[in-house]
Parts: C-alpha cells; structure tokens; sequence
C-alpha cells in the first residue's frame, strides 16, 4: 500500500515537474521598421545610445544589441537595406505580460526612429 502511494507521489511530481516549465515562457513581442538615410552602422549607434539611455545590462554582437531587465530582454538587430538605409528589427520579451513586452517594442520603435528623424533635421545624415 505504501509503495502504491509512493509510486503514485512520484508520477504527480513528474507530470507537476514537466508542465511548470510550459508554464514559465516569455511573452514576446516583435517588430520591425525601416530606417531611410540611416546606414547600417548609425542603426547600430543609436540602438547603443537607446541602451546606454536605458542604463541597464547588455550585449553587443555584429549586427545586434541586447539588453536586459530583470523581468525581461530585449533584442535590436540592424540590417543593411542599401546605401544609405537600414531595416530596424526590435524583439521584446516580458516575463509576465505581453502588454509591457508590447509596449516596450513601441517606445524602442518610436525611440530609434525619433532619433533617425532628428539626426535628419540636424544635417547628420
């Protein structure tokens, strides 16, 4: 009777085992933009401007930047789309909610494109 129970403690703890981490993924958000009269290399810089403003941990790759929350990551990839123009690709992701990933994907969106914008403006480009 004993090793009944036993045996029945120890599938219940399995099947708990392997649906907590199904439980556990991320919300991800994602989205993209291109930047016309921005290069490669000025995506790159003002993805690292946007993290340096934001002051938290990060990761720099080739054509990427990541940052992290301790909720949450972020990822800021730049592709070369010509001369003088750049696709912005932005991956958010939110421990809890898909409304602070999205949201978040909107500010670094409206941010790396304010900047493009105002670089033009300024002559810069």
């Amino acid at each position: 009777m004993v090793l009944r129970y036993f045996a029945a403690s120890i599938v219940g703890l399995s099947l708990a085992a392997v649906s907590l981490p199904a439980e556990a993924r991320p919300e991800i958000a994602s989205g993209d933009q291109w930047l016309e009269g921005v290069d490669q290399e000025q995506c790159l810089s003002r993805a690292d401007d946007f993290i340096r403003e934001l002051n938290v941990p990060n990761e720099a790759g080739d054509i990427d930047r990541t940052g992290y929350f301790d909720d949450g990551v972020f990822r800021i990839l730049c592709y070369t789309g010509g001369e003088d123009s750049s696709m912005l690709l932005v991956f958010s992701a939110h421990n809890d909610s898909i409304e602070v990933a999205t949201q978040f994907l909107q500010f670094a969106l409206e941010e790396l494109a304010v900047a493009a914008d105002t670089d033009e403006e300024a002559g810069l480009l």
